[in-house]
């Protein structure tokens, strides 16, 4: 096995004044972008940095503390959405951005465009809430998923191709390393690959255990799919529900063989009150960053190396970790997390009579050489 990389270090903080959802960097590792709750996509140039010069030359000092070789500049946003915009992604080769709203709204930008209009948009791609957008490894199809229950699939301009009814609201989708095959999953755990050519069934597999019916009320867990190890292996991330109402469970990663459906491992990470695994992001040695957000207020950024017990490094200083988005270099990653005092207009108001609300400032990492 592959020595196991390196513990990251926090490069800088980067400050946002609004609740974010998902970050993802461009292919090029130019850009980088993140749905917002109030209706926008953020974007940055990603710039490098040269350390200030030492005061004195003959006695170098360090860069300061907050110094940081990666800077974050922002750029117009994208706009033109009605609800959150909970997912995106990049196309990994031409400059397109496509994103998707808690309305159903689908839509493609050009993402290096200084005022960026939509290049295409459906505002009815889903009745209601697309839970997960997905690109094809080559570029040629996204997938959709929803509480409609559709899984849908488009061509990247736009068209739709093929769709399945799954038997209750979709929260993941993604595809397959080749092929045409996406995985996708339901609330209440039934998880199954389909190859959308030939609109058939191809596996299903066990994820029950992210399902939970409390005092008639059902709960679910299940957030995110991942393929792993080439295809060989699919992985799902979410919550193990302890009970309804306020929401507690444990963080649970779970995978299986994709050829045989068999389960051959699941992670718990920490206690009822650290909720869910958000998301998942794959180095390309193999390692497993995963992001998790929890009540009250806690996060967690995990190491994992599929094949062993534990994850080897756990960053625990942040609140809740909606995301993670590893830079195509495989040096950076980012998280996207809450304001540690994050509570909405629960919080006492100012001096000038306003609640402040929650913010998600964006945590830049280096996973050093």
């Amino acid at each position: 096995m592959k020595d196991a990389l390196p513990v990251p270090r926090e490069l800088k903080a980067f400050a946002n004044d609004r609740q974010l959802c998902v970050v993802r960097f461009s292919p090029c590792g130019l850009y980088a972008a993140a749905g917002a709750m109030e209706g926008t996509v953020r974007r940055w140039k990603v710039e490098a940095r040269t350390p200030p010069a030492p005061v004195d030359p003959k006695k170098p000092d360090k860069p300061p503390k907050d110094f940081s070789p990666v800077e974050l500049v922002p750029l117009p946003h994208l706009r033109g959405f009605n609800g959150w915009v909970q997912t995106l992604a990049f196309h990994p080769k031409d400059k397109r951005i496509f994103c998707a709203d808690t309305w159903g709204r689908l839509s493609a930008f050009n993402y290096e465009a200084a005022e960026p209009k939509p290049l295409w948009e459906n505002a009815a791609a889903h009745e209601g809430w697309i839970r997960r957008l997905a690109i094809s490894p080559d570029g040629a199809h996204l997938a959709t998923c929803g509480r409609d229950q559709w899984v849908r699939i488009w061509t990247t301009e736009g068209k739709l191709l093929a769709e399945h009814r799954a038997e209750d609201d979709v929260f993941a989708v993604t595809f397959a390393p080749a092929g045409p095959i996406v995985a996708f999953g339901d609330a209440r755990g039934r998880v199954q690959t389909w190859d959308f050519k030939t609109k058939q069934k191809v596996r299903e597999f066990d994820a029950s255990a992210f399902y939970k019916l409390s005092r008639l009320q059902d709960v679910t867990g299940l957030r995110t799919l991942t393929f792993a190890e080439g295809g060989r292996s699919l992985l799902a991330g979410g919550c193990e529900p302890a009970g309804g109402g306020f929401l507690e469970g444990a963080p649970l990663l779970m995978q299986w063989d994709t050829t045989t459906g068999k389960k051959e491992a699941e992670w718990r990470f920490g206690a009822a009150k650290d909720g869910f695994v958000m998301d998942v992001a794959t180095h390309p040695d193999g390692t497993l960053i995963l992001a998790t957000s929890g009540q009250p207020g806690s996060g967690k950024i995990l190491f994992l190396r599929l094949g062993e017990k534990e994850p080897y490094f756990a960053h625990t200083t942040m609140a809740n970790c909606h995301s993670v988005a590893l830079h195509p270099d495989g040096r950076r990653f980012a998280v996207v997390s809450m304001n540690r005092a994050s509570a909405g207009n629960g919080r006492p108001k100012t001096a000038d009579g306003s609640y402040p609300g929650n913010q998600s400032p964006v945590h830049l990492f280096e996973i050093p050489s």
